[in-house]
């Protein structure tokens, strides 16, 4: 269907690519290059303030360590920018930057057909699809992807499709597997979406309230650059501690993030909770076939002048990951994800996308690879030093590193102080402090949300700091040639049992002991193999205690 304006159908503009190396295409990468150099020079004199590396190894390991460092801050303060701009985020509504449509336009779109695309893989939710089946916009059929490997998975899907109403739920199923998530929707769009204007990409255990088919329906006839509509993504309570400590930090960091990109024009696909126009869809190629397929989406509709527009008002709810265990696959998962879209190139020279779009999504995915470095470069800077009895990294500069690493935690942080965040001026009187417009509280209260706070922080650091190794395989295994997985992430917890914690923990483990043996074979002490020690216990620990009842 074509929504169309007073002077005819609406124009879907592509942005033509300037020639290679004039100044749009360049300038991107020259600035991210000349901000990482004079921060590794920065990082260079914060490691050798104190005295000149005294031997030859320390003198090869510093200039390594600079250099991640210089990324890891990079990383850091692309954080800060976002958080920042998320809270001057303006809330995207239908208003007077839509283009003039026709008076018709309700009545038009009551005509659009919608299809609510669940892929599976041996994890179908049959109460969440019937749920979300429940839309107040007339005209939308279920479609049940179903790439289930096990007969009762598929069983499931039958049973739960013949239970419904005629017609209302189409089960697709296909040949092979290729392609991922990515290929079993391609599938879709290419032998079964004839007469389907629009598709919502919800995960298999996402669901969506009765009116966001037709508000999302709003935002993408409004405007008409819009290919996609990306609603605000929340996690359900688990029954997990680790998805009561963590689930309002997942949460937390993506609407700041998509606020921040948002605020700047440049939103992203998140891959689900989100309503795509399908002749964008094919206009763009379909859907990439790689792991990360929805920021590999996102660059390729603004390649052709097309946008994803963010409307945090238009919620879908999905489980949290429901232990350590889940939350180091997904991580894994985006890492090599990431690593295979770097290893494409020539991102930052694309002058089809703007120059902010293009230094956003580059540091987003470095972001593993940066991760990956910092781990082995501290290591080796920490051996070297031992060695030539020099001083350890600098406080200083690990105090950076520190700060800059919480930044993702901060919205989180920033809620659970609770009426400290919000404080416009205090007065105290007595033992009672007056905090902005919330009324009077006590100011052992303060001092609880401030420290509640404060823990979080730690505790939310250590756990990224717990999947370091992850985050290293998962680099080592795409830079060393071998295909990107992408593996479906565990709905159930794995369980609090010492000794199957240990068991799933081996490579944490396995690279403690590497280091200690190396630590001490090269400079006599254990000190150097502190980091991957940390890793270790901390990876322990929250496979250990996060997967217990809540």
């Amino acid at each position: 269907m074509v929504i169309t304006g007073p002077d005819g159908p609406s124009p879907r503009p592509g942005r033509p690519a300037a020639p290679a190396g004039t100044p749009s295409a360049v300038l991107p990468a020259l600035a991210l290059a000349l901000a990482w150099g004079g921060l590794a020079v920065l990082a260079w004199f914060g490691l050798t303030a104190a005295a000149p590396p005294p031997t030859l190894a320390l003198w090869l390991a510093t200039p390594l360590a600079a250099g991640t460092i210089a990324g890891a801050w990079l990383v850091g303060v692309r954080a800060a920018l976002l958080l920042a701009a998320s809270y001057r985020r303006r809330h995207p509504s239908v208003g007077s930057r839509a283009r003039q449509t026709h008076p018709d336009l309700e009545r038009d779109l009551d005509l659009v057909v919608v299809a609510l695309l669940y892929p599976t893989a041996d994890d179908f939710r049959p109460e969440v699809v019937r749920r979300s089946m429940r839309q107040s916009h007339r005209r939308v059929r279920t479609v049940i992807l179903d790439d289930s490997r096990t007969s009762e998975a598929r069983a499931a899907v039958d049973s739960f499709a013949a239970s419904c109403a005629p017609a209302s739920v189409e089960v697709v199923r296909r040949a092979d597997r290729r392609g991922f998530k990515a290929g079993n929707l391609n599938n879709y769009l290419r032998h079964h979406a004839d007469g389907v204007g629009t598709v919502a990409i919800l995960d298999a255990d996402q669901e969506i309230g009765t009116d966001f088919v037709r508000v999302a329906l709003r935002h993408l006839y409004a405007y008409p650059e819009v290919a996609v509509v990306q609603g605000e993504i929340r996690s359900r309570p688990g029954g997990t501690r680790f998805v009561r400590d963590f689930r309002g930090m997942f949460d937390a960091h993506l609407r700041a993030m998509s606020a921040g990109r948002s605020y700047l024009g440049i939103s992203t696909f998140a891959g689900r909770g989100a309503l795509l126009d399908v002749a964008a869809l094919r206009e763009a190629g379909g859907f990439p076939e790689v792991v990360a397929e929805d920021a590999a989406l996102t660059l390729e509709l603004a390649r052709r002048g097309r946008t994803v527009r963010y409307v945090p008002g238009l919620v879908s709810v999905e489980d949290a990951p429901t232990d350590h265990t889940a939350f180091a696959v997904q991580l894994g998962k985006f890492s090599e994800g990431a690593m295979q879209l770097l290893g494409r190139g020539g991102l930052l020279f694309d002058s089809r996308l703007r120059p902010a779009r293009r230094l956003d999504v580059f540091v987003d995915l470095a972001g593993p690879l940066v991760g990956a470095l910092m781990t082995v470069s501290l290591f080796a800077f920490a051996l070297a030093a031992a060695a030539g009895r020099a001083p350890g990294l600098p406080v200083p500069v690990a105090a950076s590193l520190g700060i800059l690493g919480t930044v993702p935690l901060l919205p989180e942080a920033l809620r659970r102080a609770g009426q400290f965040r919000q404080v416009g001026r205090l007065r105290r009187a007595g033992r009672v402090v007056q905090v902005g417009r919330r009324g009077p509280v006590s100011v052992s209260s303060v001092v609880r949300s401030v420290a509640a706070a404060t823990i979080f922080l730690v505790r939310g650091g250590m756990l990224y700091a717990s999947v370091a190794v992850v985050t290293l395989r998962a680099v080592l295994r795409v830079a060393a040639g071998r295909r990107a997985r992408f593996v479906v992430t565990p709905k159930e917890s794995a369980g609090p049992g010492l000794r199957s914690t240990l068991g799933r923990r081996r490579p944490e483990l396995a690279a403690a002991s590497t280091a200690l043996v190396v630590a001490v074979l090269l400079t006599g002490t254990v000190a150097p193999a502190g980091v991957f020690c940390a890793v270790a216990v901390t990876a322990v620990g929250f496979s250990w205690l996060g997967g217990r009842a809540a």
